[in-house]
């Protein structure tokens, strides 16, 4: 017993000795000695910057931080650490000083002969409460699942074996913008799966990369945030920090709470996720979506019923039995399925209600990925319609159907979009829409042939936009849109290009005749009457115009019949726009000019033709703004006689090239015959008419009333010079 307590004396003696001399060249916080197999102590607790001085007293040791001497593994040290073999003293022979400053823990063992194999094995533990502790504990309100992520990804704590550079649980500081659980839910809701959990979320491809968005370097508490600074992420882009109605916001997320502190930085809690730009979208729907060029798309998929399917994330949803996706869609743009519905005769509003939607959206979606390394030539890939795609590859690009892939390889969670400029299907496969008063042609035509120029054609029925049409591609285009009975049309005129002087339309109904009110043809066509029936006093004819070709900008005109607002007539550009109306005998006529909105209204002006073509209403005075008239009648009573003899003429072809044929009852047989503009001059005449046709072809295309009068009767028609 004596024996025992001298060495324990001895030893102690010792070590104090050690201490002593420790503060030399081994000055450190903490010593571990080396004697024959083993470290003392073998297991150490310090903090966070710290120092451990490594002294051999007996023996030949070293110290192995790096792989077990063992196994070979690697120990997985935060830092790895190292002193060679040295000859052990009773003095004390130092073999070096490691300040820790990452937290976790440290293992390390004597790679000299087998003193690793007989125990000589010690442990350091570097405890601290960093971000990573923060994010685990219950502090944080409501924000487990981002929590969670964060550490999955970007700490050794849930996963030792981390290879992320960003260590929340490390010595670097950061800021993480953590959001809550709300966001993370709202972010899972969005997909429309509820078969997917917060765990799958963490399948997503670009998750990490996403998350260092979240963290920022440095420590910003919340007394340093500022108003327009941009905070340095992890990510490599900046958060915007703005402030709004006295709260602080991360980009578009707002800080709902602040200042959760860690030895190793701060954690801000915020009520939205946050994303990098430059990441794919979170599925292929989002890329649709999101895309300037796919406004059409977007609506078919959501009317035929594709939407849900297209945000499944199915490849990361482990506990569905049959999972649907990834997919391959094959996304044509607006300009693609505004041709498509120009060359099937339709309109792109009729498209998207087409009982053949359905079929169309599922020709462009296959289930699986193909990217353009996937895509090899000859390759057939099957539809959602349960047909074929051939696809063909060559110097020229890569092509399905004979369509050439614009652009390739727009990546998302769960699935590829290609993009093309035309549809995946027949146009001749779309039915013409038929209304109560038939099928309306719309005809678009460019003499230069080069296409319109960003020009846009609103097509409006009954109050209703159904189609924006945007001209042909080259030289004419045409849509079919249907119409009832009684229907009112107007066609505005929006054109934003140079080279709309070389554009015009027209609108012919079921039997290929030019609407009998169709307005002028080049600028807007307003009031078309659907199988109108015939007026008992005439037709009345609205002369809008503007001194220098400007429009009324956003003036107008409002014409009430009867006290009901009748039409209102918008003229957008132009010196003059001509509007049609019919009138029956004993109608009372108020046309108000709604002025105000545009600069110069002085230079403004209408004029009102009767149906015998006489100026009713002149206010287009130069200088002078143009106001308002009330209860004009253009009929106070015809006789029958004269209605049945004017409804007896005819004229064809209307619209004609130059030559005109009239068909007359024989009382007008020598009636003198004028044509006047719409205006109200008179640019020829013939005397003595003996049903001879007209020769117009020296005349400027547009607009006249042919007028025949016999001397007791006069008929007037309309006529259209092309």
């Amino acid at each position: 017993m004596t024996y025992f307590k001298s060495i324990l004396f001895s030893l102690t003696f010792l070590l104090g000795s050690l201490n002593l001399m420790a503060q030399g060249p081994c000055d450190a916080d903490h010593n571990v000695l080396l004697t024959d197999f083993s470290f003392t102590p073998d297991s150490l607790v310090i903090l966070p910057g710290e120092t451990v001085a490594f002294i051999n007293i007996q023996g030949t040791h070293s110290v192995n931080g790096v792989n077990s001497t063992v196994s070979g593994e690697s120990f997985n040290n935060p830092v790895e650490f190292s002193f060679p073999q040295s000859e052990g003293t009773t003095e004390g022979t130092c073999m070096g000083v490691v300040t820790f400053d990452v937290p976790g823990t440290y293992t390390y063992d004597c790679a000299v002969g087998f003193h690793a194999e007989l125990g000589m094995v010690g442990k350091i533990v570097v405890n601290a409460f960093t971000i990573s502790d923060l994010l685990s504990s219950n502090t944080l309100p409501e924000s487990f699942q981002s929590g969670y992520a964060l550490n999955s990804y970007h700490s050794n704590v849930i996963d030792p074996n981390s290879t992320s550079d960003i260590n929340l649980n490390g010595a670097d500081s950061y800021t993480v913008f953590l959001p809550n659980d709300a966001a993370v839910d709202a972010i899972r809701d969005e997909f429309g799966d509820p078969e997917i959990s917060q765990f799958d979320l963490l399948g997503f491809l670009d998750l990490s990369a996403t998350l260092r968005y979240n963290i920022v370097e440095g420590v910003y508490m919340a007394e340093d945030l500022q108003d327009g600074q941009l905070l340095p992420t992890t990510y490599g882009q900046n958060l915007l920090v703005s402030e709004v109605n006295g709260s602080f916001l991360v980009d578009d997320a707002t800080i709902i709470a602040t200042n959760y502190t860690a030895d190793n930085g701060v954690v801000h809690i915020i009520d939205k996720t946050l994303a990098p730009s430059g990441l794919p979208a979170m599925s292929v729907w989002d890329i649709i979506e999101d895309s300037e060029d796919h406004q059409f798309l977007e609506d078919a998929v959501t009317v035929a019923g594709f939407k849900t399917l297209l945000r499944k994330q199915s490849e990361i949803v482990g506990n569905s039995e049959s999972p649907e996706g990834p997919f391959t869609v094959f996304a044509p743009t607006d300009a693609a399925f505004q041709a498509f519905a120009q060359s099937a005769g339709t309109s792109t509003i009729d498209l998207l209600y087409s009982s053949l939607l359905t079929d169309i959206v599922a020709n462009h979606v296959v289930e699986s990925i193909y990217s353009s390394s996937d895509i090899t030539n000859g390759i057939v890939l099957q539809n959602y319609e349960n047909e074929y795609l051939q696809m063909t590859v060559n110097s020229e690009g890569i092509f399905v159907n004979g369509v050439e892939i614009t652009v390739t390889d727009v990546f998302a969670y769960n699935g590829v979009v290609h993009i093309i400029d035309a549809v995946l299907f027949e146009a001749a496969d779309i039915p013409t829409p038929v209304g109560t008063c038939g099928t309306w042609t719309l005809n678009m035509y460019d003499d230069d042939g080069d296409g319109w120029d960003n020009t846009d054609l609103y097509v409006e029925v009954d109050g209703v936009i159904i189609s924006i049409e945007n001209g042909p591609v080259s030289s004419s285009a045409s849509f079919e849109f249907a119409v009832d009975e009684g229907d009112l049309v107007n066609l505005y005129y929006l054109p934003m290009g140079s080279g709309w002087s070389d554009e015009y339309y027209s609108v012919v109904d079921g039997n290929n005749q030019v609407v009998t009110s169709s307005g002028q043809q080049q600028g807007n066509s307003i009031g078309l009457l659907a199988c109108p029936t015939t007026p008992t006093c005439g037709t009345v004819e609205i002369a809008m115009s503007h001194e220098y070709g400007d429009g009324w900008g956003n003036n107008r005109l409002d014409v009430y019949k009867n006290d009901v607002l009748y039409l209102p007539i918008p003229f957008y550009f132009d010196y003059q726009q001509t509007t049609f109306i019919q009138a029956d005998n004993g109608d009372v006529f108020d046309f108000v000019y709604t002025g105000g909105q545009s600069f110069s209204p002085e230079y403004e002006g209408y004029k009102v033709f009767g149906p015998d073509g006489s100026v009713v209403i002149n206010q287009n005075i130069s200088g002078q703004i143009p106001e308002s008239t009330s209860d004009v009648k253009f009929c106070e009573d015809q006789s029958g006689v004269e209605t049945i003899l004017s409804n007896q003429v005819s004229v064809y072809p209307n619209p004609t090239n130059g030559i005109l044929q009239i068909n007359a009852p024989s009382v007008f047989s020598g009636s003198e015959i004028k044509l006047i503009d719409i205006e109200g001059k008179i640019v020829s005449n013939w005397t003595n008419w003996k049903g001879s046709q007209l020769d117009l072809g020296d005349l400027d295309k547009g607009i006249y009333i042919l007028e025949l009068n016999n001397g007791d009767s006069i008929a007037r028609k309309r006529v259209v010079l092309n």
